[in-house]
């Protein structure tokens, strides 16, 4: 199967671009972060991404291809089947079929394998070709264990509010927002959102999500609540201006002890929407590809680890430094 790189995947005899940051007449796009979006002629993408596309970006129904998880759609010779990917939900991975040579590929976007509260489980397929994210692409990044991370996210807020303190929890509005929201409604702790947390919170129920009602905050956090807001909220004088607060960002990169002062935060709590590196090498196990291009992140590090386990794996920047042997 042919493709080729340039700020995006373009399989180039099915005329499909994958996740391509500029507008291109036909496009998947894997979710609707900002990053993966621009307004292409055609998207293809799942249900729950294309509602999301349409609220947030207003792009129009028209342009929405809609392919619902596991179904299958032929389009030109190749087969197209989209996974979910685990990442926020209507997050997608893309299977490809050629079929006059049954050759295949699998696209990840961005994507993780644990469990989640707010997006669908993933689900992935064996394929020739493997196109994966490498965000955690080095040996370090490895996260605790799920309980151990909502133990330490509910801790911080227990302990806020016995020290009179107001917990502020900091996560993008649109993922990692909704999945601390789950985590708290399923122990009963009660919360406020910000704004544009409870617009997106909002627009994933009404694409069929299961989500907590968001509650907007008005300005003042009640006794007993935590406060859910995006990053950059921090700085604004809504928030600088209240008197007694601790604040928590929850990233993955909080495996990084310098997060919480990037973050310029009271703590860090590595809550991540991305696979760490153990589950990366995980994917390949379950995927059994032929050959490996990884994209975003660590490239050239992951690849060369895979190279190392005796996997033809490469970055999809080129920029591998290749191992030499003086056996």
């Amino acid at each position: 199967m042919k493709w080729v790189y340039s700020k995006g995947i373009h399989v180039t005899d099915a005329g499909i671009w994958l996740d391509p940051q500029r507008s291109k007449p036909f496009a998947f796009v894997s979710h609707a972060h900002s990053d993966h979006v621009a307004r292409h002629q055609q998207i293809l993408c799942s249900p729950v991404t294309a509602h999301l596309l349409h609220v947030r970006y207003r792009i129009a129904q028209d342009r929405l291809i809609k392919l619902p998880f596991f179904e299958t759609r032929e389009i030109n010779g190749f087969l197209y089947q989209l996974l979910p990917a685990g990442h926020i939900a209507g997050s997608a991975m893309i299977h490809i079929t050629e079929l006059s040579s049954g050759a295949t590929l699998l696209y990840t976007g961005d994507y993780k394998l644990r469990p989640s509260r707010a997006a669908e489980n993933t689900v992935c397929l064996p394929a020739d070709t493997l196109i994966m994210e490498s965000t955690f692409g080095l040996p370090h990044y490895v996260l605790p264990p799920a309980e151990e991370i909502e133990a330490k996210l509910l801790d911080f807020v227990r302990k806020s509010i016995e020290s009179g303190k107001s917990p502020i929890l900091l996560g993008y509005s649109l993922g990692k927002a909704q999945e601390i929201s789950a985590i708290l409604a399923a122990h009963q702790q009660p919360f406020v959102v910000y704004h544009t947390i409870a617009a997106m919170t909002h627009a994933c129920r009404d694409a069929g999500i299961e989500l907590p009602i968001p509650f907007d905050w008005k300005g003042e956090i009640p006794a007993g609540y935590a406060l859910i807001a995006p990053p950059q909220a921090l700085r604004e004088p809504a928030i600088t201006g209240l008197k007694n607060y601790s604040s928590a960002i929850l990233t993955g990169w909080a495996m990084d002890p310098s997060a919480k002062y990037r973050y310029r935060s009271s703590t860090a709590i590595p809550l991540s929407d991305h696979a760490d590196f153990p589950d990366l090498l995980r994917l390949v196990d379950l995927v059994k590809p032929k050959k490996i291009f990884t994209l975003h992140g660590s490239t050239r590090e992951l690849a060369a680890t895979l190279r190392a386990r005796g996997h033809e794996a490469w970055s999809i920047y080129g920029d591998d430094q290749l191992e030499l042997s003086f056996g």
